[in-house]
């Protein structure tokens, strides 16, 4: 299987992060020892004719404490989902490199005016958009509502809520978004082909709860029911017609990554 990267930026968002932390911890170290070098001053200023110079120091202490720079600790979680998130697009480029032939193409990080999806698989049995998720979380779908239980590992359920993007889009609803627009853009130059949706989990403790109107093609826990799914639905695409796709799938992102204020292919 021929690999693609278009965009990657899910690596990208954890290398911000990254950064963010990194800056973070160096605020924090060099006022540590901004302090450090203040009370080493104020311990030679022990002596009786230096008391107000003591005390002098030990205003200024108290008040470079009041600007300790605060810890982050929201941005420890937020690298951690970052991470599993990246982590997941990885195994699943894995799984998928292993279990289809040379013929399929993977695209990683499409995008167009609708979004970006994680991948998007081109090949003799089809097109499939697929958003790829990190989360360890059982998962609940009643039509476009999209929702999570996460329980510890004593089977305690820990939280509940929404899953949706940050314009408030279902899991569902993002990545069919996507797909659809594609479709009408290849139709729109002549190729007629579905494009399949999925949403794959790739955690060991995520699950599937209750589905009602799912309206995606596949939601996998993990890759063996998306490829059972991409051999149920799948079609017969000549290699011309693979090729024409793939270009007019490089085109269109090129296309809408240059529009896109910020984004980086």
């Amino acid at each position: 299987m021929r690999i693609e990267v278009l965009s990657d930026q899910p690596a990208a968002q954890l290398r911000g992060t990254d950064a963010a932390i990194a800056r973070s911890q160096n605020r924090a170290a060099e006022h540590a020892q901004a302090v450090d070098a203040l009370r080493r001053r104020q311990r030679a200023s022990r002596r009786w004719w230096q008391l107000g110079r003591w005390l002098q120091h030990a205003l200024e202490l108290q008040a470079l404490a009041r600007q300790a720079p605060a810890v982050d600790t929201a941005a420890f979680h937020k690298r951690a989902q970052q991470q599993a998130g990246v982590n997941a697009e990885e195994r699943l480029t894995y799984d998928l490199q292993r279990s289809l032939p040379g013929d399929w193409t993977l695209f990683r990080g499409y995008a167009n005016r609708r979004g970006e999806v994680d991948h998007l698989l081109v090949g003799p049995f089809g097109v499939w958009a697929i958003e790829v998720k990190g989360r360890g979380v059982r998962v609940h779908v009643n039509g476009d509502e999209w929702r999570f239980e996460k329980f510890d590992r004593y089977g305690n359920r820990v939280e509940t809520g929404a899953l949706a993007d940050r314009r408030g889009r279902s899991w569902g609803r993002q990545v069919s978004e996507i797909a659809g627009d594609l479709e009408k853009f290849l139709r729109s130059r002549g190729t007629h082909v579905r494009v399949h949706t999925a949403v794959v989990v790739m955690h060991d403790r995520a699950g599937v709860g209750t589905c009602h109107g799912l309206g995606v093609d596949a939601l996998s826990i993990g890759t063996p029911y998306l490829l059972q799914q991409i051999h149920r639905l799948a079609e017969n695409l000549d290699r011309s017609t693979q090729d024409k796709i793939v270009n007019l799938v490089r085109r269109d992102h090129r296309f809408h990554a240059t529009r896109r204020p910020g984004h980086r292919g």
